[in-house]
């Protein structure tokens, strides 16, 4: 038995695929919203550069800071390393229709890397 779906709004709903191009995180990069919640908790809102689904993300701050420490230069202070960029996998997680999805996932297949600085 499968759990019924609701489709977002502006979702395409296309077959799934796992699947990857460089415009995927060019889009998001480029037309995401980093948003502080409270405390050291932040989340990234974005839309699927593939099937156009709204999604967030949370960014917890020490695991953030951690990755962000963990790409600054070598010897930086903490101040530099907190501005250091983030490399962040990411992939899609819409609960839209995505014909041919793999039993248990979720998403549309797309999946990228996006810079976070």
């Amino acid at each position: 038995m499968t759990t019924p779906r609701s489709t977002p709004p502006n979702h395409l709903p296309l077959d799934y695929e796992t699947t990857t191009e460089p415009r995927y995180a060019q889009e998001v990069a480029q037309n995401h919203d980093l948003q502080h919640v409270k405390g050291d908790d932040y989340v990234i809102v974005y839309t699927c550069p593939r099937c156009g689904a709204a999604q967030e993300d949370p960014l917890f701050e020490p695991g953030f800071r951690a990755a962000r420490a963990a790409n600054a230069p070598a010897g930086a202070r903490p101040a530099a390393a907190a501005s250091a960029n983030v490399l962040l996998p990411m992939s899609c997680h819409c609960m839209g229709t995505h014909d041919a999805r793999p039993e248990g996932r979720s998403g549309c297949g797309a999946y990228w890397t996006v810079e976070l600085s």
